[in-house]
């Protein structure tokens, strides 16, 4: 690397690049990191901290379910559907369980400067409003169709390769999730401008 010229009257040319007698880029150069791609790297990590926050541990213990109802009901019954009922079962008790234990503690804490009646009403109002409501908007179709649909239909076409059921039964869990994530998030950002107006 080479400089000519120097730092206080000239511009130097370093690695190819135009840098300023302060030694800065001139201008920012496509495909390296700048204010957009920091932002977009700053917005990312605030998305993932918020979802972890919110539903890591209901992931973790829903995943756990889905994978133990997946594994009794094919090696009962045989039978793709029927492992994929019970998959869908058990995550949504280990899912819900969580959740709504969560809920609960939330709304609890939320409520503490209230008592009796009122206190009862301000925390379901903050447990609905905070996160089942949008919770049961993305549940509606999730539990009875898009979930056991998508871990049978997974498994099915993947049931030729080698481990294919375990990862037709992973891929369809994914598909599953991110409709599901997509329409809770759709609900929740719903909600919130319904009741700001």
């Amino acid at each position: 690397m080479s400089v000519h010229g120097t730092v206080t009257g000239e511009v130097a040319l370093i690695a190819g690049g135009m840098v300023t007698p302060a030694g800065n880029v001139a201008r920012p150069v496509a495909g390296l990191p700048g204010t957009g791609y920091e932002q977009a790297v700053s917005g990312a990590r605030g998305w993932w901290r918020a979802w972890r926050a919110r539903f890591g541990l209901a992931e973790a213990c829903g995943s756990v379910g889905a994978a133990a109802g997946f594994a009794a009901g094919y090696r009962a019954a045989g039978s793709l559907v029927t492992a994929a009922g019970l998959a869908t079962i058990g995550e949504f008790i280990g899912f819900y369980g969580c959740v709504g234990t969560r809920t609960v503690v939330a709304a609890c804490r939320a409520t503490t400067h209230l008592a009796g009646w009122g206190r009862l009403a301000a925390g379901a109002w903050h447990a609905v409003t905070r996160q089942l409501a949008s919770c049961a908007a993305a549940e509606a179709l999730d539990f009875l169709v898009i979930r056991p649909g998508c871990l049978a239909g997974g498994a099915w076409l993947l049931r030729g390769l080698p481990g294919g059921v375990w990862l037709g039964f992973a891929a369809g869990k994914a598909v599953a999730d991110l409709a599901w994530y997509g329409v809770e998030a759709s609900a929740r950002r719903s909600l919130a401008r319904s009741i700001v107006a």
